[in-house]
């Protein structure tokens, strides 16, 4: 289990499903990219770990093992624990559609992002305008928000210097030898560019994330 550099979001689900599952008491590559698309999504670390909690209650009212069980095993949990949450906070107020609240979300983010890039930085900003412009439509073609996202994080990759590139897939390698190259390799990349992104105050655009 990793702690150096780690978030306190990351060691307290990574904590708490360890303890729960046993051995292997390391996280795999896909593992840590789950929790990534929770903090990605913003979902609150108590209900992460209601939901891993649930999850393993379930087990043992089947008298099922834990050990070797994937992260992947909770998501279905951690999904119901928030999608709960938001209807209790829906009985509490008056919202507007959780789909309209997304979007004004994410547009704010994509607005304040835009105004912190400096002029020259025509790639990031170029695309930045790009989904400003299609949150701020009443039907956002989330497909294109999505390629926004990529092509974000392609220009993230490419900027990156080949040291941190090989920095951050010797950090998973280390941990992970056992693991397919190609998932180590998936793996640091997905972890250098949330890296990036939060260092530079990049969001992302697509509804998914909010």
């Amino acid at each position: 289990m990793k702690s150096d550099g780690q978030s306190a979001y990351y060691q307290a689900i990574a904590g708490k499903f360890l303890k729960l599952r046993g051995a292997p008491f390391f996280l795999s590559p896909r593992d840590l990219e789950i929790i990534a698309g929770w903090e990605d999504k913003r979902i609150p670390l108590d209900i992460v770990l209601e939901g891993i909690g649930r999850a393993f209650d379930g087990l043992r009212n089947k008298s099922r093992g834990t050990r070797g069980l994937p992260l992947s095993f909770c998501e279905g949990q951690v999904d119901k624990a928030m999608a709960q949450h938001r209807d209790r906070g829906a009985g509490r107020r008056k919202p507007a559609s959780p789909r309209a609240a997304k979007q004004e979300k994410a547009r704010r983010e994509a607005a304040a992002c835009l105004g912190g890039l400096p002029p020259e930085d025509r790639g990031l900003r170029s695309l930045f305008e790009a989904a400003s412009d299609i949150l701020s439509r009443p039907s956002p073609d989330e497909d294109a928000l999505e390629r926004i996202d990529a092509d974000v994080d392609d220009i993230l990759w490419s900027r990156a210097t080949a040291s941190g590139r090989e920095e951050a897939r010797a950090r998973l390698w280390r941990e992970f030898r056992n693991n397919p190259p190609e998932e180590i390799s998936a793996a640091a990349r997905t972890a250098l560019l949330r890296s990036a992104r939060k260092r530079q105050k990049i969001p992302y655009v697509s509804l998914y994330y909010y």
